[in-house]
């Protein structure tokens, strides 16, 4: 189970939870078919989660599939720094700007996603 499902997981539990205190016992199909519009509205709303469900880790998939691939790239960079020769003082300075370089893209990646949520 990767983080997101996880949390998904707890909040779905939680929800349970606080269902199975607040609904009586074995009232829940009196109550879903007491009332058709009730129970239409409640499918919707159980479908609706199964979807942002997918859809939230599907979207979790690409971002560690996006995460690899700037790993990969940063990898790619400080692998071709060393092979021009590290023991260079220009290598080590290349070096430590792919370093510098790598610690913006994150901070960058955070911002953004913190505008986002703003």
């Amino acid at each position: 189970m990767n983080p997101v499902e996880r949390v998904l997981h707890q909040e779905l539990t939680g929800l349970l939870d606080r269902l199975a205190t607040s609904i009586p016992e074995g009232s829940f199909e009196a109550i879903r078919s007491a009332s058709p519009t009730l129970k239409t509205r409640l499918d919707d709303a159980d479908a609706k989660l199964a979807a942002v469900r997918e859809s939230l880790l599907d979207s979790y998939g690409r971002w560690r599939r996006a995460l690899e691939d700037l790993e990969n790239l940063w990898a790619l960079g400080a692998w071709r720094s060393t092979a021009a020769g590290v023991s260079s003082p220009g290598a080590r300075s290349a070096a430590a700007i792919f370093s510098r370089c790598a610690s913006l893209s994150v901070g960058a990646i955070m911002f953004r996603s913190s505008e986002r949520n703003a």
